[in-house]
């Protein structure tokens, strides 16, 4: 796409996080007046799908062959997704769909450094009739960053305010943070802060048959162990300088099971009493790098799926020393802020510009991020 597109124009985003529980999709329109939701989708993951892409991602899947299957039958429910959007809105002002695609590895700190997203562009773009921009991450990564977190690019463009210091929390799996100063000329800022969803979501599946802790009333039964809650924040990567991201390579159910042995040893545990810990583990370090800025932040917007858990957003509006309110109250439901980040990114790919932000991931300068993937 070259040169200044007739506006309005659509792009679809779709994304699949760090949780593997299914793909969010959306459709932006982007105008000389910014951004707006006009179309949203989910599809769940089938649970023989799920446990495959956490097989992968727990490298007990080793085969290439594995994995190719794995990814047609993702590329089948991201193509799936994309056709329900295009259902709802005329698909010629369609231009770009920016498919992030399921993470099942990610080592920026490794040498050489890799990421792998399962998504095959062109198998969608081929289905659909529109470029496909994938494989977001890689670039950043050649460049000397993290490839993490990207999503900041979206939320300066969407959500900065020149009236209050702000911070945009995404809890998916993983928990990240954007800082968004009221400066303008103030770098923006941002990291994955450690562990959102997904070793709750884990230790649910584990021991109460179920996918999540629904507005955290699991949780919010037990009792907290604040010995236990000690033992897990004694991880090296909460001191860690950013730019830094992490994901379920570190914090996983084999991680989480050698902190319960340290704390428990052969005792009897407490199912619920864990997961109490483990949200207060979600809690504490967030609340603690908010409260730690400055300056001062003074309104947290939340997205993602933490941000539906009604107990744990409870708990973040007292351990925050800032209002703590979800990205609805900026006109983007928590549900889709992510994957509409993808499909901004989807945009300026398309149009040649960079959408990566050295001062969040650390790359020696801003990259246009993605391969675009013609029909």
């Amino acid at each position: 796409m070259t040169g200044e597109p007739e506006m309005p124009i659509h792009a679809m985003g779709l994304m699949s996080g760090t949780s593997a529980d299914g793909i969010d999709g959306v459709v932006l329109q982007i105008d000389n007046n910014g951004f707006s939701l006009v179309a949203t989708e989910t599809l769940p993951y089938p649970e023989t799908l799920r446990q495959s892409v956490r097989d992968v991602c727990s490298q007990k899947i080793h085969s290439r062959s594995e994995a190719r299957e794995i990814e047609v039958q993702l590329t089948e429910l991201f193509t799936a997704v994309s056709r329900k959007l295009l259902d709802k809105i005329p698909s010629a002002s369609t231009r770009v769909i920016g498919c992030h695609g399921q993470t099942v590895h990610h080592s920026p700190d490794s040498n050489p450094s890799f990421t792998v997203q399962l998504a095959d562009g062109k198998a969608i773009a081929k289905q659909t009739g529109i470029p496909v921009v994938t494989d977001f991450r890689s670039e950043d990564m050649r460049a000397g960053g993290q490839g993490a977190p990207l999503a900041p690019g979206f939320h300066a463009a969407a959500f900065r305010s020149s009236e209050e210091q702000r911070a945009i929390i995404n809890i998916g799996g993983i928990s990240n943070i954007t800082v968004l100063p009221k400066d303008q000329n103030s770098h923006v800022t941002g990291f994955d802060i450690g562990p959102g969803n997904t070793l709750m979501d884990s230790w649910c599946r584990r021991h109460f048959s179920c996918a999540f802790d629904a507005d955290g009333q699991i949780a919010e039964s037990g009792s907290p162990q604040p010995e236990l809650l000690e033992i897990l924040l004694d991880e090296d990567y909460f001191a860690k300088p950013w730019p830094k991201s992490t994901g379920v390579e570190l914090f996983n159910m084999g991680w989480l099971d050698k902190k319960i042995n340290k704390w428990n040893g052969s005792a009897e545990i407490i199912p619920r009493d864990v997961l109490t810990s483990l949200s207060a583990l979600t809690v504490h370090t967030i609340s603690e790098t908010v409260n730690q800025l400055e300056p001062k932040i003074d309104t947290v917007y939340i997205c993602g799926g933490g941000a539906l858990n009604a107990g744990l957003m409870r708990q973040l509006g007292q351990r925050c020393r800032a209002k703590v309110l979800s990205t609805q109250s900026l006109a983007v439901g928590p549900k889709w802020v992510e994957a509409a980040a993808f499909a901004w990114m989807g945009y300026q790919t398309t149009r040649g510009l960079a959408s990566t932000m050295p001062s969040v991931t650390g790359a020696s300068h801003p990259c246009i991020a993605g391969i675009v993937n013609n029909p």
